[in-house]
This record gives structure tokens, C-alpha cells and sequence, in this order.
């Protein structure tokens, strides 16, 4: 079976939901992302999604795109990125899971991309501007690697589709909560709940972790409520180590532990209901 789905299988059964954590790769320096890709491990992230940095991140808001800019700047490159992963995959019990854009991969080679995932110790990949139509044609390569291919599934994504995306993708599918870019919002949107119903009437089975537009421990409690196996956080990251460039670790270790401790009773609360 497939490690990230042994992780959400293993969550269920003790009654938990999983926080993951997203960090753009080199962000703010190689150095420092490795500190604090140890931070997150250490206050009890399961899954931490790592960003390779992209001159054109088409799906992120403000936040993300500058944190992979500044990135860029302190000389990040996929193998780099990769490199962190396997560095923290090493000595701590996580799962990585990598999202990038497709230029990257197919400039690498797909081949050769999941290649080096593997050996990086990479469990995961997400690839947001490939289509479903040529994910089939790229998860192939994904189980020959022994890599899992993410699939996303938007709030515009048809019922007949969403059936495909939570069929054919590995490890769970990423459920986009809103129309849109990444970054913090006050409310949690109504898409994010009505995607999340949908999909949890489609297919039960299929882990899915929710993310875009996540920023509070209330709203990620209140998704975990309504199913959600997963909650993805990323420029509520990225925002604590630009408001604490001192204290970034110490800040990020703060703030993940919270919602992973929240999250550990938010679920249970749920189950008891």
C-alpha cells in the first residue's frame, strides 16, 4: 500500500486528522528552510508539503509567490528542494509531498523527476496545472516509482469528474476550497464546504485534505468536522517566518502545534457526536 495512504488510514484509526503544513523549499534560505522543515516535524506534522519555487506560480496568491521569488533569489533549484526533503525524510518519521508545476517536471524529465523524488525520499507529488486528462499518462510513471501522484479537484469541478479525480488519484486528492489563489482568509468560504460534501458523498473511502484560504484553527476544526482527512495550511506559514525572521522556527513550531494538537480533539469530538 502506499505510504501516504498508510498515514491517513493509520489517522483514522486513532481518530485524528491530519495538519499539513506547506513550506516553500529555500524559503527564506536553504539553510533556514531546513530548520524549519525540523520545526514543523517536530511539532507533530505527519505529512509536510514542500514547495519547488517557480518563476510563475499561476495558483498562488501574494504570500506564496513572494516566499518562492525570495527563493529563486537564494539560489533554490528542484534538485536543492529535493534535497531538503531527503535531509528531513532521514531522520524524522514524515511524509514529504512535493508540489510543483509542470515546467519543472518535464524539463527534468517525468521519468527522471519521480526518479529522484524517490531517491529524495519523496512519498508524494502534486502537480496543480496538470490536467486529468494527462495524469493518467503521468501516474503510470508514478506507481512504476513507487511515488504517489496528487490529483486536485476545484470547487468548479464537475460531479462526473470529481468521481474520476477521487478514483484515480493516489494517496488522497487535494480538494482547492475556493475560485482563486492561495492566501489567508477570514472566512472559510462556503465552496470549500460544498466540494467537501461532494466528495465525501462520491467516494468515502478516498482520503481528502482540503487547502487554499485556511489560515484559522476554527476553521480547520470545523472541516475536520465535516470529514475532512486532511487540512492544508501553506501562507499562514509563510507569513509566521516573514513576521519573525529571528524567532522563524520557534514561531512555525508555535503555530503548527496548535492546529495539530486542534485537530487531534477536533476529529474526536466529531466521532463522539
Amino acid at each position: 500500500m502506499e505510504k501516504l495512504r498508510e498515514v491517513f488510514q493509520e489517522a483514522r484509526r486513532r481518530g485524528r486528522v491530519l495538519f499539513i503544513p506547506f513550506l516553500t523549499g529555500g524559503y527564506p534560505s536553504l539553510e533556514k528552510s531546513l530548520q524549519i522543515l525540523v520545526a514543523i516535524a517536530e511539532a507533530g506534522a505527519r505529512i509536510i508539503e514542500l514547495g519547488i519555487p517557480f518563476s510563475d506560480p499561476i495558483a498562488d496568491g501574494t504570500t506564496i509567490q513572494e516566499s518562492s521569488f525570495m527563493a529563486l533569489q537564494a539560489g533554490a533549484t528542484p534538485k536543492k528542494v529535493l534535497k531538503l526533503a531527503e535531509k528531513l525524510s532521514g531522520s524524522y518519521d514524515v511524509s514529504i509531498v512535493i508540489l510543483t508545476y509542470l515546467n519543472p517536471v518535464y524539463r527534468m524529465g517525468i521519468r527522471r523527476f519521480f526518479e529522484k523524488a524517490r531517491e529524495n525520499g519523496v512519498s508524494g507529488i502534486i502537480i496543480p496545472d496538470l490536467p486529468l486528462e494527462e495524469a493518467r499518462m503521468v501516474k503510470h510513471v508514478a506507481i512504476e516509482k513507487d511515488v504517489s501522484l496528487i490529483l486536485l479537484a476545484a470547487p468548479t469541478t464537475s460531479d462526473e469528474r470529481l468521481k474520476l479525480i477521487l478514483r484515480e488519484t493516489m494517496g488522497f486528492a487535494y480538494l482547492v476550497s475556493l475560485t482563486g489563489t492561495t492566501g489567508e482568509r477570514e472566512k472559510l468560504p462556503p465552496t470549500a464546504i460544498q466540494l467537501l460534501q461532494r466528495s465525501k458523498r462520491i467516494n468515502q473511502e478516498t482520503p481528502v485534505a482540503v487547502g487554499f484560504g485556511i489560515s484559522k484553527v476554527s476553521q480547520a476544526i470545523e472541516l475536520a468536522r465535516l470529514g475532512a482527512d486532511g487540512i492544508i495550511v501553506g501562507s499562514k506559514i509563510i507569513s509566521a517566518i516573514r513576521e519573525n525572521v529571528d524567532g522563524a522556527e520557534e514561531a512555525v513550531r508555535s503555530l503548527v502545534g496548535s492546529f495539530v494538537k486542534a485537530l487531534g480533539s477536533g476529529w474526536k469530538s466529531r466521532a463522539e457526536s
